[in-house]
Order: C-alpha cells, then sequence, then structure tokens
C-alpha cells in the first residue's frame, strides 16, 4: 500500500512537472509588438535619460505600467502585449508629451518626441529647481 501511494505521488509529481514546463502553445502566447520613440528638444537636440511612462488602457482589465528612459541617442524601444497605451515623456526643463498609442502584433510603432521649454510663467511653476 505505501508503495503504492509513494508511486501515485511520484506519478503526480512528474505530470505536474511536465505540465509547468511545458511551453505555451501559440494560442497562449500573448501577441506582442513595438513602440519605439526618439525625443528631443525644439530645437532638434537629443534628450537623454528622458522619463517615458507607458500605461496600458485597452484592454483595461489588465494592469500594465512601465517605466523606461531613453539612450544617450534619445532613444527607446519597448515590447508590449497588443493593445492601447497611453504614453508620457518627460524631462527636467521641459514641458511633457503625451500621446496615446496603439500596438498591433509584429508591428512597430515609431514616434517622434519633441518637447518643448517649459512655460516657466505658468503659476506654481519655479523653473530655477529645473536649472
Amino acid at each position: 500500500m505505501k508503495n503504492r501511494q509513494r508511486d501515485l505521488c511520484s506519478l503526480v509529481a512528474v505530470a505536474v512537472a511536465f505540465v509547468l514546463a511545458a511551453p505555451l502553445s501559440p494560442a497562449q502566447q500573448p501577441k506582442m509588438g513595438r513602440i519605439s520613440g526618439h525625443v528631443v528638444d525644439s530645437a532638434g537636440a537629443i534628450i537623454q535619460v528622458a522619463s517615458v511612462f507607458v500605461r496600458r488602457t485597452i484592454p483595461p482589465e489588465e494592469n500594465i505600467r512601465l517605466l523606461a528612459h531613453t539612450d544617450t541617442h534619445g532613444d527607446f524601444k519597448l515590447m508590449l502585449p497588443e493593445g492601447g497605451y497611453d504614453v508620457l515623456v518627460a524631462s527636467p526643463g521641459f514641458a511633457s508629451g503625451f500621446k496615446t498609442v496603439p500596438v498591433l502584433t509584429e508591428k512597430e510603432k515609431k514616434m517622434v518626441w519633441k518637447l518643448g521649454p517649459l512655460d516657466c510663467s505658468f503659476p506654481g511653476i519655479n523653473c530655477d529647481t529645473f536649472r
């Protein structure tokens, strides 16, 4: 009886390990696409280390939020599941840029972000802290 229980437990353990190790079928794998961007100021100069905030909006039930930064060339690339996303690009001293972007399977959405100077005349903004 003990041998039979041990054999049954071993068989269950092997079955669970097999299920956990099995690759996802193509139907189960998320459909991925890309967002890429190039961030510059209004004169066309590269903005390095700009923050890129991404929040999934479609489908809304999935809670996907990311933070990335531009590289030394002002570029960023993100692989994301298919859907709709709000993208916010921000850098100290510049007005933030916002776009809603669709991500399609195996497609790359390329964008250029031109960030203008921060408007220091707006009440409550102290531009001295950004220099």
